[in-house]
This record gives structure tokens, C-alpha cells and sequence, in this order.
């Protein structure tokens, strides 16, 4: 029961998390500085954010095995289906479980606040949830993966539930949505540099694939910068101090050394790199949350 249990936590690809929890993470940082927080839209919302992301590691999972992408050959983290571990009928029901959380908890939120335009936006996050591995144009298969996760693990979650919690969201907020989601993005900078080969062999078109194998740490140390000015001048619109501005920038040294390892590593280390990228989109989201409300 144990290991059949462990088995699916790591389905659920738990290093990869922080990039749902993050961003809900900088929001409530802004609710809860805005005098505006309300405890149960706002649980329902995380719920969203959390199992939309688990459902489209499920479907990633899927579709990339039904697809023939996933081999016993690959160097990244193991897929369940690949090992048998897990049957493709259990990963459907999974998946099937998994948006019934989403949409349950969408709904939830939506009669809480009464912010009914939130059903088009949860429409359009099911949608992402499912066009990144499949459809007639795969997200993924077509380097428009990247700005999905800029997108939906970014810009949607943090301005969408400011918005029905709060009101217009202020534009301290949007620079930190698009920071946090471009810091999310290197985590699958990590992924698609590792598989770099395995996804030229099967066709899988990313940007890196794309761009050529040199241009994933290039397109991380992009990133980083890029994280690292727009969460500054988040912060110091938020705050108006440059005393808790500066702290932001402890930061960059985290993010330096990981874009360091990014150039230096190769293969099974990029799983390293991953994590510990996951890792430090949370500590990224606790110093946003903590800076905002001081």
C-alpha cells in the first residue's frame, strides 16, 4: 500500500509543484497587504492552481506515452506508464479525478466570490491543461510550451484571483505575475534541455530544439534576469522601500548559481537542476509574500 501510494505522489511529479504553489504564494502576499484576503476563495483557488497542474502532469504523462515520445531510454525523471508502474487506465481515471477537482473547486470559488467570468477563465486553464500534450497542435510539441507556463503558472493564477478577491489587481502585480512565471519557465528549461536529444528524435519541436542545443543555458540565464528586474521593481512598487527592495535582490545570488550549474551540468545533473530550480521558485514566493506584507 506503501509503495503503491509513493507511486502516485511521484506521478503527481511533486518536483515540480512550486510552480503551482509559488505564484499562489506572491497573491496572497498582495491580498493580504490590499486588506482584501478572504480565507476560502482564496483555499479553493490554490486548490485550482495545485490540481490543474497535477492533472497536466497526468496528462503529459499520458499522451507523451500514447504519442510513443516516452522511451525506457530517457535520462529525466522516470514515467510511471514507461516502468508499469502505473497502467494507462489508471492514468486516465487519475486524470479523470484530478479535473473533477479543478472544476469542483473553479465552481467553488466562483460561488464565493461571484465572479462568474472566473468559468471562462477556468475553461481556458482546462484547455491549456490539455493542449499542452495533446490535440491538433500540442503546446509542447510546438515551442509554445514556455509561454504556456509563463502564462498559466504566472499571469493567470496571481492576476485572476487577485482579481475576484480583490478588485483590479495593482500593477506591482503584474510585473511579480510575469517575473514568477518566467522563473516557473526555467523549470522546463531544465526539462527540455536535458531532452534535448530524445526530443529531436521524436519530433518534439521546443524552442530549444528549435534554437539548437547551446541556447538552453542561454535561454535560463535570459530568464534569470529577467525574473530578477521584474520582482525588484514588483517590490518596490509595492513597498516604496528601497530597504526591503534590496532584500529582493538577496535572491539573485540563488538564481546566479543555479544559471552557473545550468552551463556546467549535463544530462542526469539537469534533474538536479530541476529541483533545485522548483525549490527556489518557493523561496522566491515566501520573500515576495513576507516583503509585501511587512
Amino acid at each position: 500500500m506503501n509503495n503503491r501510494l509513493s507511486t502516485w505522489v511521484y506521478a503527481t511529479r511533486p518536483h515540480t509543484l512550486g510552480a503551482s504553489i509559488a505564484p499562489m504564494l506572491v497573491v496572497l502576499g498582495a491580498l493580504i497587504a490590499e486588506g482584501v484576503f478572504d480565507f476560502w476563495p482564496y483555499l479553493f483557488a490554490l486548490l485550482v492552481a495545485l490540481s490543474a497542474q497535477i492533472t497536466s502532469n497526468f496528462a503529459n504523462d499520458y499522451f507523451d506515452y500514447k504519442g510513443e515520445k516516452d522511451t525506457d531510454q530517457r535520462i529525466g525523471f522516470r514515467r510511471v506508464l514507461v516502468t508499469g508502474e502505473v497502467t494507462p487506465r489508471e492514468m486516465l481515471i487519475a486524470m479523470v479525478i484530478s479535473t473533477g477537482i479543478t472544476i469542483l473547486s473553479g465552481l467553488a470559488a466562483v460561488l464565493l466570490t461571484g465572479a462568474w467570468w472566473l468559468i471562462a477563465v477556468g475553461l481556458l486553464v482546462l484547455v491549456g491543461v490539455y493542449a499542452y500534450s495533446y490535440g491538433p497542435y500540442p503546446l509542447s510539441t510546438h515551442g509554445l510550451g514556455d509561454v504556456a507556463v509563463v502564462l498559466f503558472y504566472g499571469m493567470t493564477p496571481i492576476l485572476a484571483t487577485y482579481e475576484a478577491i480583490g478588485g483590479t489587481p495593482p500593477l506591482y502585480l503584474l510585473l511579480m505575475s510575469v517575473g514568477i512565471g518566467i522563473w516557473e519557465d526555467n523549470i522546463l528549461v531544465c526539462n527540455n534541455y536535458r531532452d534535448y536529444a530524445e526530443d529531436r528524435e521524436s519530433g518534439k519541436q521546443t524552442i530549444i530544439v528549435r534554437m539548437g542545443e547551446r541556447f538552453g543555458p542561454t535561454m535560463y540565464l535570459l530568464n534569470s534576469l529577467l525574473t530578477v528586474i521584474l520582482l525588484t521593481a514588483g517590490i518596490y512598487l509595492a513597498t516604496e522601500s528601497l530597504g526591503l527592495t534590496a532584500i529582493v535582490l538577496s535572491i539573485a545570488p540563488l538564481v546566479a548559481a543555479l544559471t552557473i550549474c545550468i552551463y556546467r551540468w549535463r544530462g542526469t545533473e539537469l534533474n538536479k537542476l530541476l529541483k533545485y530550480t522548483n525549490i527556489v521558485s518557493l523561496v522566491i514566493g515566501l520573500v515576495l509574500l513576507i516583503l509585501q506584507i511587512l
